[in-house]
């Protein structure tokens, strides 16, 4: 059965629309190994043929637009939703622009310090490791909060990488919590940002900018800070391999990313 109406559809990046195995990260090239993973070729395929429809597609990840690797970029979305909604982009059009300020990193470099541990700064631009990253691996890296702003090109940055155990604490601090949010990801990490900077908030600026020419909207996704992005949109569909509470949450649940879950999803729904 043909789809009838326009749609808008988010995706997710790691886990949702690629997956790269951490314990084969060391094959790939130096240059691509902090990129995003790559759709495979049945999933490309559905994302032009899902565009090709008339439809608008939409990357809604926690990475920088600068991570997402040029295979992934050169599909034909619509716009990002990057650094977990802190930086939209339409076209050459910024939707969104929400970096963290001086105080409060400064606040969460005195918190990370104390408990000795380092970070990725992420930035629309760049990124910086502050006391050797968030696994704390790598030498040569600032020792300073200001130091590792001043080394990102545009001077801001909108989200770290840390450990989860150093996200647990910040997100405790009386003076600093509730002004942040933490995700858990993989290798027992988090992402951590403003509150006000979600997926939600992204899709909520995506939808405005979009005015009547939304039409249904999707959304795909895998992990936990993509319950933000089901709550906004019409229909959500969880991956095959997603965490059990966003499978829980989700409308329909399709196969996983190494099954090419979001092909699969998108003929299932009747977009491609």
């Amino acid at each position: 059965m043909a789809q009838s109406g326009k749609a808008t559809v988010f995706f997710d990046i790691d886990g949702t629309l690629g997956w790269t195995d951490p314990n084969k990260r060391d094959a790939l090239p130096e240059w691509e190994r902090g990129l995003s993973p790559t759709p495979s070729p049945r999933v490309a395929a559905a994302i032009r043929s899902l565009v090709a429809r008339g439809n608008h597609a939409f990357l809604c990840s926690g990475r920088s637009p600068v991570g997402i690797h040029p295979d992934l970029a050169s599909l034909p979305f619509s716009g990002i939703i990057a650094l977990a909604g802190a930086y939209v982009t339409m076209g050459d059009k910024v939707l969104r622009d929400r970096p963290l300020s001086a105080d409060v990193l400064a606040h969460i470099d005195r918190v990370l310090a104390a408990g000795g541990y380092g970070a990725l700064i992420e930035s629309a631009h760049g990124a910086v490791e502050l006391r050797g990253g968030a696994l704390g691996r790598r030498s040569g890296t600032p020792d300073t909060m200001d130091e590792a702003i001043g080394q990102l090109p545009d001077g801001c940055a909108y989200k770290l990488v840390i450990r989860s155990s150093a996200a647990d604490e910040l997100v405790a601090d009386p003076q600093l919590g509730s002004q942040l949010v933490a995700s858990r990801l993989e290798m027992q990490n988090s992402e951590v940002g403003l509150a006000c900077n979600t997926k939600k908030a992204g899709i909520k600026a995506v939808l405005s900018h979009l005015g009547d020419d939304v039409g249904v909207t999707y959304g795909f996704g895998d992990s936990e800070n993509d319950l933000t992005l089901f709550s906004e949109v019409d229909v959500s569909v969880a991956m095959g391999n997603a965490i059990p509470e966003v499978k829980r949450l989700a409308d329909y649940v399709t196969d996983s990313v190494s099954e090419d879950g979001v092909a699969s999803g998108l003929e299932h729904l009747q977009l491609v």
